[in-house]
Order: C-alpha cells, then structure tokens, then sequence
C-alpha cells in the first residue's frame, strides 16, 4: 500500500513540476520584449475577407481575410532574435461567397480592391519576343500554347490549347489543369473541377487604345500575339503600371 501511495506521490509531483515549468514558460515568453510587441500591434495586421460577387452566372473572387498567429509569429521572430513585422504568420479566413464553392460561375473580373491585372497570351508561334518585353518589365502573365515547347516559362501560368479548336474540345485550353477559357459549353470544364475564366479579347490591330477603353470593365485581357501587340505591348505594360495595377498571374490576380 505505501508503494502505491509513493508511485501516486511521484506522478503528482511530476504533473506538478511539469504545470509549473509550462507555466513559467508562459510567463517568461509574455514578458519577452517580442511577444510585448507582438501583442500591441498584431491586431493592426488583421484584414477582414471580401465576399466573391455573384451576378446571374458571371462571379467576381471574393479575397481572403487574415490574422496573426500570434504563438507562430513568436516563435520565428524569436528564431530570428528580434521582432520583425515582415515575420508575421498569418492564418486566413475563407470569404462567406467563395469562388471555390461556386467553380460553375464564370469569373469576368478581378477584385478591384486586389489592384491587380492578369494578361493571357495566345501563342501558335515562338512566344520568345513576348516573354523577353514581360521579363525585363518583371510581370507575371500566362501563355496558352498551341505547339508543346522546351521553352521555360516560369514564373508565369502556362498551358497547352487542343489541336482540335471546335466548340467540344476548347476545355482543352486550360492553364496549369486549373483555369479554363469560357465558351457555350462549359460542362468538361466543371466536370474537370476548373475555374471558368471569361477574358477581355483585346483587339489584335490596336491593343493599346483597346486597354485604355476597356481598363475600368475587365481587367483580365486575352491577347493574340502578332506585329502590333509586340510593338504596343511595352507601353501597355507601362500604362497599367502608371494606373496603379500589379500585372501578375491568374494565380496571384483570381485566387482568395
């Protein structure tokens, strides 16, 4: 019985010791200069989400909301030995209307509050003049290509268009297995799980002036590339940029 009664005393002074040390722990870690920082600006950092706008069968995304992860933030700041807002980690709250519970609704439009635009390149030639201007500006963009190519194309979106072009197989023309250009038939693409994407389609003689007409109704823009998009296609660049837009990606521009 007394063997009992000391196996008992052993394992409550072990639990004791052990909630004493976290709580110690606890109380140290609060006290350090980092957490003190942390704790008296972390809500400042707090970003509520943006529901995705749905009309008839048309959606603009909706963005994700964010908020510190106050014990992982400590814990890199502290790896790193001082407090750094740069090291926040963030969870992400889901918008209530989602793009990715609605993936048969197509999306026209990219969030104006993102400030971003997203330029897609039909290509059924060498693409290399086009991704030297976007290169050298550091934009991201995305390529459907015709032919399949050793070309690297990182960082930007790229996918291969059928060889078939009827109306059946033009789900075929998807970028990354994950974005999908709009037609009259859009049921291969939601049965592959795709987002539908509904372009501008720029016009093919004088895309600059198209841009400027048609920046305010839809900032997601399909261009044929040929001569007078790759001598206008510097100063569209600049243009956009002059308006304040971010050119990236269907990634960065679409997704919440």
């Amino acid at each position: 019985m007394k063997r009992i009664f000391k196996i008992i005393g052993l394992i409550s002074l072990t639990c004791f010791s052990f909630f004493i040390t976290e709580k110690t722990s606890l109380v140290v870690k609060n006290m350090d200069d980092i957490m003190i920082y942390i704790k008296e600006n972390y809500e400042s950092f707090k970003m509520d989400s943006v529901n995705a706008i749905i009309s008839g069968n048309t959606i603009i995304p909706g963005i994700s909301g964010r908020k510190v992860n106050v014990n992982k933030s400590y814990k890199r700041m502290k790896a790193n030995g001082f407090y750094n807002e740069d090291l926040y980690v963030y969870d992400y709250i889901k918008p209530n209307i989602s793009l990715s519970d609605n993936k048969d609704k197509i999306i026209t439009n990219i969030n104006s509050k993102k400030r971003m635009v997203s330029l897609i390149f039909l290509v059924d030639n060498d693409p290399t003049d086009i991704l030297k201007i976007i290169n050298n500006y550091n934009v991201k963009a995305n390529f459907f290509i015709k032919n399949k190519t050793n070309i690297n194309f990182k960082p930007h979106n790229m996918g291969i268009i059928s060889d078939d072009y009827s109306e059946i197989e033009l789900f075929k023309m998807t970028i990354k297995d994950k974005y999908c250009l709009s037609t009259d038939n859009n049921k291969p693409c939601i049965d592959n799980d795709l987002y539908l994407i509904k372009p501008f389609k720029v016009s093919s003689n004088t895309p600059l002036l198209d841009i400027e007409n048609n920046l305010d109704n839809n900032k997601i823009f399909l261009f044929t590339i040929n001569k007078a998009l790759k001598r206008e296609l510097p100063s569209i660049i600049i243009y956009l940029k002059s308006k304040g837009y971010i050119i990236t990606n269907l990634d960065e521009a679409v997704l919440e």
